[in-house]
Formats: structure tokens, C-alpha cells, sequence
């Protein structure tokens, strides 16, 4: 996703792209949990100190590249905590503002926890690979926070800080998505507020529906381009079933706020069942907000039927809810992407310095590739020092990779 732009003027436009869900064979690519968000209320410190002596100093620079210490990597800390400590996409975030350290002071009750974030990789090995959360998702849960260093988590209450509920429709573009339709025909307790729009074509790839900051809110954007952002094409495009780009994929995302947000039996980690899950997924597609079609002679803006978009979207989600038992788990392609535009901008590199080697040394033309590197070992870039550095790299990126080592 890039640039935000704010939807208050609204789109008249005739121009203005319709949805292209009337007539297209939409198909799910995936349902489930694209990150989840839990806090253990940790009252120790015992665990950051630990970390902490690898580092020494939280200000240290090589904290914002990871720095790697066995089968981890320590980098800076974020959402409040000092210091995160990763294993592939699973981080912990810690602090030393924890229930024991704040004890008789006028901040005592106030103590952080840790901060355990998953990722997609994590979830699709571990608790939910397909199917909604498993049986085995608490346990998982709890043996990477162990891994983590964390003792006996199971005595302290883990809170669903966060949870990102996704839905990934094969076929449909969301450059394709109507601005004006989604003002007039969305029915919620929010409203549209955002837009996202390609950083190359200018055109709208996708949309926000409410705030961050509320106890839900709707994403709704081009997860081709995303992912391939993050360098994450390979792996998702092996979650879809996909061999290529071909193909449009839209993501619908519901970041939900399960213990800030007050939902009934789903606000601890323990609560998180495949029934829960489905009951979450409900709420935010059906109660929280849809897409209807407007009908003049009942004010009654509950009543109004579904759009066809939104109608084929819950249809994706009962088929699934109701078949979930049937759905093959597959294995999923952990690697990293090496992209186009990372190898066009090797090139370039390459042939700048061939260029200018060329021209320092007299050559009458580039040098070639082996002179270019001869200069650079000249210029003090030994090829040991260099391999040593791709050595760190390969260390630190093989760690933060997640999936099979």
C-alpha cells in the first residue's frame, strides 16, 4: 500500500471505475489470520535483562539491521517496548516497565508485559494453515514465547491485543473498486475515511473503512503489489495456489481490537477458537459494516440488501465456514524474493561503476565486470571483507526469513 489520500470530496467522475464483481469469476484465495497481537501480562523482568546483556546499548545503531545472536535477531523495540527480539516473522517486544519494577511506585498496576507479534509465515506453520485457528494455536503460542526465553507462560493471562482477519479474492482488481459506490452504498458504524493509491499509475488501488484506533476497521487493497513490496510475492502466491501475477488478488482486512474492544468471550488467547474466530469474522462483514445496494422507499438502511461485491464475498466466507474440514493443508514457499526491480537496480549499479571505472582508469570504454572488481579491491573493498558482510546479511536474513531452516 502507498500514499493515503483523504476521500472527503468524494468522486463524480464518470470516469470512475466500477466494481467488476457482476459477471467475474471471483475465486478465495485465503481466509484467516494474517497477524495476530497478544500480550502476556509478564510480571518479570528476568526476560529483558537477558536480551538486554546480549545488546548493551539500546542506542546502539546496529540494532536497527539486527544484530544476530544464535537462531534470533535483536533489533530496536516499537509500540512503547525497548528492545524486539525475532525468530523468522514471530517477534517479542520487552521492556523493563514490568508489574515487579513498578511495585510501590505511583506507576505500580501499570506494568507492560511483553508484546508477542505473528506474522503470516508463522501462523500458516503453526496455528492456523488454512483452516482457522487449530487446536494446537495456544500451545504454539506458548512455545515461542518459551523459545523466547519467557518462564511458565502458561501462569499468566495473555490478552488478544490484536487480531487481522483477511480474506484474499482471486480475481478481482481493486483498481476496479468504485470510490462513489463505496460512499453511497456502505452501510456501518464507520465510514470510508481513506484511499491508497498505486505509487506508478496514480490509479486508486485500494481503501480504508473507519480508524486504526477504533475496535475494528476495513482494509481493502491490491495484495499482488503489497506483497511484492515486502518481497513477499513467492510466498504468497504459494498460499494462493497462484504460479504467477497474472492474476488480480484483492485483500479484505479487519484489524480487530478483541480485549480494547470489550468482545464478549473473545478477549484472551484461550478464547480464540475456530467458532470465535467465525463469530468475529461475522460481526465485522455483516453487523460492523457491508456493502448494500440503496433503497429509496426504506429508510431503514439495515434492511437493504447486500451489493453484489459484498453478497460474493459472504458467499466465499459461508462456503468456507461451512467445507473448512475439506480444505488440504498445502506447504507453502518460505523463500525470499529476489525482484525485478531489486535486479534493476543491481544492474544499474554495476554498469555505473563499470562506467566510471572505465573513465578513471582511461580505459576508453567501461571496464569490464572483473575490472571493476580488481578496482575495488584496490580501493581498500577486499573480497574477504566483502563476503564477510554477505555472511552477516545471509545470517541475519535467513533468521528473520521464518518457514523451514
Amino acid at each position: 500500500m502507498s500514499n493515503q489520500g483523504n476521500t472527503s470530496r468524494g468522486d463524480s467522475s464518470p470516469e470512475s471505475p466500477r466494481t467488476v464483481s457482476r459477471g467475474v469469476n471471483l475465486q478465495l484465495g485465503f481466509l484467516g489470520i494474517d497477524s495476530l497481537y497478544v500480550v502476556i501480562e509478564y510480571p518479570h523482568a528476568d526476560t529483558f535483562n537477558y536480551w538486554w546483556a546480549q545488546v548493551g546499548d539500546l542506542h546502539s545503531p546496529r540494532l536497527y539491521d539486527g544484530i544476530v545472536w544464535g537462531d534470533f535477531v535483536l533489533r530496536t523495540g516499537a509500540h512503547g517496548y525497548k528492545l524486539s527480539v525475532w525468530d523468522g516473522d514471530a517477534r517479542l517486544y520487552l521492556t523493563d516497565r514490568v508489574a515487579d519494577n513498578l511495585r510501590g511506585t505511583r506507576y505500580e498496576g501499570q506494568g507492560m508485559g511483553a508484546l508477542l507479534q505473528l506474522g503470516p509465515k508463522w501462523l500458516r506453520q503453526y496455528g492456523d494453515d488454512g483452516v482457522g485457528p487449530t487446536k494446537r494455536l495456544m500451545a504454539d503460542v506458548l512455545g515461542q514465547m518459551m523459545y523466547f526465553g519467557i518462564r511458565e507462560p502458561e501462569a499468566y493471562p495473555i490478552r488478544l491485543n490484536r487480531l487481522d482477519i483477511t480474506v484474499d479474492v482471486i480475481g478481482l482488481d481493486a483498481t476496479s473498486l468504485s470510490i462513489t459506490e463505496w460512499h453511497e452504498q456502505w452501510v456501518g458504524r464507520a465510514k470510508p475515511r481513506a484511499l491508497y493509491f498505486s505509487p506508478k499509475s496514480g490509479q486508486v488501488q485500494g481503501l480504508q473503512v473507519g480508524s486504526a484506533e477504533g475496535a475494528v476497521a476495513l482494509r481493502v487493497y491490491d495484495k499482488v503489489f503489497e506483497s511484492q513490496q515486502k518481497g513477499l510475492g513467492t510466498f504468497w502466491r504459494s498460499v494462493w495456489g497462484l504460479s504467477d501475477d497474472a492474476l488480480p488478488v484483492t485483500r479484505f482486512e479487519w484489524p480487530i481490537h478483541c480485549y480494547r474492544g470489550k468482545f464478549a468471550r473473545v478477549r484472551y488467547l484461550q478464547d480464540l477458537t475456530f467458532q470465535s474466530f467465525m463469530g468475529l469474522l461475522n460481526y465485522a462483514s455483516l453487523k460492523w459494516g457491508r456493502l448494500c445496494i440503496p433503497n429509496a422507499d426504506d429508510e431503514n438502511q439495515t434492511r437493504w440488501p447486500l451489493a453484489p461485491l459484498w453478497a460474493d464475498l459472504r458467499r466465499m466466507i459461508d462456503d468456507w465456514s461451512l467445507h473448512y474440514d475439506e480444505i488440504i493443508p498445502r506447504r507453502y514457499d518460505y523463500s525470499m524474493d529476489v525482484t525485478d526491480a531489486y535486479l534493476n537496480a543491481i544492474s544499474g549499479w554495476f554498469a555505473g561503476l563499470q562506467a566510471r571505472v572505465g573513465m578513471v582508469e582511461n580505459l576508453g570504454e567501461p571496464a569490464s565486470l572483473d575490472q571493476s572488481l580488481e578496482y575495488l579491491e584496490k580501493q581498500g573493498y577486499d573480497k574477504s571483507d566483502i563476503a564477510e558482510k554477505a555472511r552477516e546479511k545471509w545470517e541475519r536474513w535467513t533468521r528473520l526469513q521464518g518457514g523451514d531452516r
